[in-house]
């Protein structure tokens, strides 16, 4: 089964030997991109507040409405 597509790539012998020093790799890249993410956040991200903000709101608003139904049926 020789399969030229499962064998490794042919590399001549100089660079197959050849280990990177050490000494020489760079630091942190020069080119450092933050991610997208932080860049760029999501719109689910910007709406987020303002869907928990209207959620607290309409809590408040229900367990007021319940409050004075209640109490006008109780004062009946």
């Amino acid at each position: 089964m020789n399969n030229k597509y499962l064998q490794p790539p042919y590399r001549p012998k100089e660079e197959a030997d050849h280990q990177p020093d050490p000494a020489k790799e760079e630091g942190p890249d020069d080119h450092y991109l933050p991610p997208r993410k932080t860049v760029h956040p999501t719109e689910k991200e910007k709406w987020l507040p303002y869907f928990y903000r209207s959620l607290l709101w309409i809590f408040i608003l229900l367990v007021a409405g319940l409050s004075i139904w209640g109490w006008k049926l109780v004062m009946l």
